[in-house]
């Protein structure tokens, strides 16, 4: 069975953009103009039967970084959402000043049967 995680670094390397779980690891300390940093929520169960989890709902958000800001990004949508998820909220990250890094994050819903 595939875990969220694996179904969320599946979805996004399809793109061909540096992207890493947590945080993207740089040595050098110089950023790639465009990247990805992906996560998980808390996770909530939603169904129960004979007092055991049957559906459980991940969340998991995606931020992706530019520093040629917020228009022609990748399709981190497309992808998340062939890949079995549901789009939720979306929020701009304000620009960091040190790394000159426009940012995006995106909430997506993974609902999975627990049997």
């Amino acid at each position: 069975m595939t875990t969220v995680w694996e179904r969320t670094s599946s979805a996004l390397a399809s793109l061909g953009v540096p992207y890493a779980a947590s945080k993207l690891q740089i040595g050098s300390g110089d950023y790639p103009d465009l990247f990805m940093v992906y996560f998980s929520l808390p996770s909530t169960p939603e169904q129960f039967a004979d007092d055991k989890e049957t559906l459980r709902s991940y969340t998991m958000q995606v931020n992706i970084f530019s520093r040629d800001g917020l228009i022609n990004l990748p399709d981190v949508d497309g992808v998340m959402m062939a890949a079995g998820f549901t789009k939720r909220n979306v929020i701009e990250i304000p620009l960091d000043i040190e790394t000159g890094h426009y940012g995006l994050g995106t909430e997506f819903l993974y609902s999975e049967s627990e049997d």
